[in-house]
């Protein structure tokens, strides 16, 4: 006896149903994402990111040591990261738009790397870089764990987006224009561009808010 053939009617429900779950599925896999960050596409974002990670990477660390001056440099570059790092972190958990989360997460990549180099220049000089966040950094940990929603959004954004970037900005401008060592400038050289591509695109996710 040969099987019977499927009915038109089931093949058609099983088709809407593979499409329908698919549609589902799909929807889950994009959830929490955005096809934007400001006003840069997120492939081009993410490019911009990637290539600022790569030159930061590839900046040697040479061992001649720095002066008092290029020191103090260093520091600086040193505790402005690590409080953008800090503070990204908690926005990475907390923030209630995905494209505030996925500049935060931005934000941890970039601060991640140049911590590691700067831990690898400074390994080579001698020099001991903070193991922690400063008490300026701890506040405004605490500060932004106490907040929710859209107000936590707009701190962040506010907070290390525009004004801890432009921080960035100027200590980088720094370190281009005045440090002497090879390594420091050559990591101001590196950094400096997307410092300023994650200020401008902060400055039009918060001319959103």
């Amino acid at each position: 006896m040969k099987p019977k053939s499927m009915s038109l009617g089931l093949m058609l429900a099983l088709i809407t149903t593979g499409a329908t779950f698919a549609q589902q599925n799909s929807g889950s896999m994009n959830a929490g994402t955005t096809n934007m960050i400001g006003k840069e596409t997120k492939a081009n974002f993410d490019s911009q990111n990637q290539k600022g990670a790569a030159a930061v990477s590839a900046v040697p660390a040479t061992p001649a040591k720095l002066s008092s001056a290029d020191q103090n440099l260093m520091m600086e570059v040193a505790k402005g990261g690590m409080m953008q790092l800090e503070i990204s972190r908690v926005a990475v958990q907390k923030a209630s738009s995905p494209e505030v989360r996925q500049f935060a997460q931005a934000e941890v990549d970039e601060q991640t790397g140049l911590s590691a180099k700067l831990k690898e220049i400074a390994s080579a000089k001698g020099v001991t870089l903070p193991s922690g966040p400063d008490a300026e950094t701890q506040a405004m940990i605490t500060k932004l764990q106490g907040a929710s929603g859209a107000s936590l959004d707009k701190m962040y954004m506010d907070e290390s987006g525009v004004k801890g970037h432009q921080k960035l900005d100027k200590v980088m401008s720094t370190v281009e224009s005045t440090a002497s060592d090879a390594s420091l400038k050559g990591i101001g050289k590196a950094a400096h561009p997307l410092v300023k591509t994650h200020l401008k695109v902060a400055q039009q996710i918060e001319g959103k808010m």
